[in-house]
């Protein structure tokens, strides 16, 4: 899996291997790993491509579940290709994140990454406005009941009954609030008529960001990096990239060094970047490409990555986010009944993080310590074990 989502050249170098690994793979654990990390689509149309035996179960549900994932993928792609279109209407200045515009033109194929909700980025001064058109659209307001800033932490939020939950994004990371509006303003239409694409630069950096919010998380987001690189990076030095984009907005520079450095580790980009920090060499640890823990782990190591890579100050702001999630279940308050209730669930979540924080936290100390001055090194042999 590692092998077959890295760049184009980390797949041409290890050909062989892959398909020496694929003969023998165990069908049945290769399937539940596909499946969990959402990459049954991408890696299995891959294996496939290999030409080796496969087990014909595991090419049968390759090809239903990349099936269903067209099927899926299509109706998200012509719904998020009609709200730009609204917005645009409107005199809106909007781009597709993630999804299936992004699946389209990294792969050519809806059906090799599977739809969630569609993300969707505008200028903070045009987010009430955008929010106002997709709301004529069908789509309904999820707003707070109350906010303590007039923007959100990171998007407001659209639901609709029968459609994809639409995320109306101001920025791509919540550090700072001035890449994400700069990327759109550099971003251009392959061809008249086609939707708005970051720089080569700026979606690469995006997606970077992405892998660093989700906590290093899973390989969807690093396979998908991988083909950003592939599909647009062509000449660019990856490094000076990197640091250029560090250097001009400095409140991101941890998530972008040690998330690039995790790629290379992990999907093959070419950097020789290496995070010398201890806070971030034990981030690097809490790293989980298969995502072989729990959801309540997962969730977990994610706001403790937060934290680790927080900018200077930012630590407390990363904490204060993490206090003021309400754990699933729980409704929005209507009564003060309901009010103590879910309070006392948020102490509870708040001491069940803690003690996650604290099981989490012990052993990637320990290993940063031992694995030195780079923090990626043994990234791809911990995911192995």
């Amino acid at each position: 899996m590692l092998l077959l989502c890295g760049t184009r050249e980390r797949r041409r170098l290890a050909t062989h291997e892959a398909a020496r690994l694929a003969a023998s793979v165990d069908a049945g654990r290769l399937s539940e790993l596909l499946a969990h990390l959402r990459l049954t689509g991408l890696v299995g149309g891959r294996l496939r491509a290999l030409g080796v035996g496969l087990d014909p179960r595991l090419v049968r549900e390759i090809d239903a579940w990349t099936e269903q994932a067209r099927a899926r993928g299509r109706t998200h792609e012509l719904t998020t290709l009609a709200i730009l279109g609204g917005l645009e209407r409107a005199g809106i200045r909007a781009l597709s994140l993630k999804g299936s515009v992004l699946a389209r033109e990294l792969y050519g194929d809806v059906g090799l990454r599977s739809a969630g909700d569609i993300d969707i980025l505008v200028a903070p001064e045009q987010l009430p406005a955008a929010v106002e058109v997709v709301r004529t659209m069908g789509w309904t307001h999820d707003a707070p009941a109350s906010r303590p800033a007039p923007l959100p932490v990171l998007h407001e939020t659209l639901v609709h009954p029968s459609l994809p939950r639409v995320e109306l994004h101001w920025r791509v990371h919540w550090y700072e609030a001035q890449f994400a509006a700069d990327a759109l303003a550099r971003a251009r239409r392959p061809a008249p008529h086609e939707p708005l694409v970051m720089t080569p630069a700026d979606g690469l950096a995006a997606l970077t960001l992405f892998y660093a919010r989700d906590g290093f998380t899973g390989l969807r987001m690093p396979a998908d990096t991988a083909a950003w690189w592939d599909a647009h990076c062509d000449g660019l030095e990856l490094d000076r990239v990197i640091e250029e984009t560090a250097l001009r907005y400095p409140r991101l520079a941890a998530p972008l060094r040690l998330g690039s450095e995790l790629l290379g580790a992990l999907v093959g980009l070419p950097t020789q970047l290496r995070t010398g920090s201890f806070r971030l060499r034990v981030a690097a640890e809490l790293a989980s490409p298969f995502e072989e823990v729990t959801a309540a782990e997962a969730r977990a190591k994610v706001g403790l990555v937060d934290m680790l890579l927080a900018p200077p100050r930012g630590a407390r702001a990363s904490l204060r986010r993490e206090r003021q999630k309400i754990p699933a279940g729980v409704q929005r308050p209507l009564t003060r009944h309901d009010e103590l209730a879910a309070h006392r669930a948020r102490a509870e979540h708040q001491l069940r993080m803690l003690r996650l924080w604290a099981l989490a936290l012990g052993p990637a100390v320990a290993r940063a310590r031992r694995a030195g001055a780079s923090a990626g090194s043994d990234v791809v042999e911990r995911a192995a074990a």
